[in-house]
């Protein structure tokens, strides 16, 4: 194979030189003529293979140029495409302790359970860390990144432990489930709610322990009490909610 595109490489032995000189008078249809004409007679008396060598080297750039747009292209197209997609889950996850051993995966066996996997996309974040207890982590990138896409509905559900929990509610990334969540969903969890303090000191219902559950113990975050907590208020993201707790509860 090697030897082959070596001789592709390689200039074919052509009968007839262009004169520059007289071809560059010449308007472009006139020279496009007259090199179609040259090609025809050059390659007069070859066989297919050196005929093949030839086309190949003779218009080599052009082959090269479309393969590149076309690889741009698919690319581009892709990149539309996967963003496209609706979304059936958007979460992060604070604290994990095993961001390389994240069991990714059971996102997706979750989305193929709900009917929710081909044509839809999964949107993750597990590098998060926040104790709640540095009063300096207010002044990092992280945080304002992530306060600023939970309060602009990016996000769906945050995972996290205790501290994650305390820290999400202070800073107004949950919102308190009694309001967020209709009658049906919330008696689902109402024997599971977790209550933290608000920014403003007061008590409310903000996160939901899910430590028991199969889908929490497969995750494999590092740490065994998991409480989740929502973050959007539009419609995509309530639903996506409430596909979750359905899952995990019904």
């Amino acid at each position: 194979m090697r030897q082959m595109m070596k001789e592709f490489e390689e200039k074919p032995i052509e009968k007839k030189e262009d004169n520059r000189l007289e071809l560059q008078s010449m308007s472009k249809k006139e020279r496009r003529k007259i090199k179609a004409a040259e090609l025809k007679e050059t390659m007069e008396g070859m066989n297919p293979f050196e005929k093949v060598k030839y086309l190949i080297y003779y218009f080599k750039e052009a082959i090269i140029f479309i393969a590149l747009i076309g690889i741009l292209a698919g690319t581009v197209g892709k990149s539309i495409y996967d963003a496209s997609r609706p979304i059936v889950i958007s979460y992060a996850v604070v604290n994990c302790l095993n961001q390389l051993d994240f069991n990714s995966s059971a996102f997706e066996e979750y989305a193929k359970a709900i009917n929710k996997y081909k044509g839809y996309q999964i949107k993750e974040n597990i590098n998060l860390g926040f104790t709640g207890k540095d009063n300096s982590i207010s002044a990092s990138q992280q945080y304002t990144n992530f306060l600023t896409l939970s309060t602009d509905d990016y996000y769906d559900i945050i995972f996290t432990d205790k501290d994650g929990a305390d820290f999400c509610s202070r800073e107004s990334a949950f919102l308190p489930l009694d309001s967020y969540l209709d009658k049906e969903h919330y008696d689902l969890i109402n024997d599971r709610i977790y209550s933290a303090k608000d920014k403003d000191g007061n008590l409310q219902q903000f996160a939901i322990d899910i430590s028991d559950t199969e889908f929490a113990k497969s995750l494999n975050i590092g740490y065994n009490d998991i409480y989740i907590g929502f973050t959007g208020d539009q419609e995509r993201n309530i639903q996506a909610v409430y596909d979750f707790l359905d899952y995990l509860f019904k």
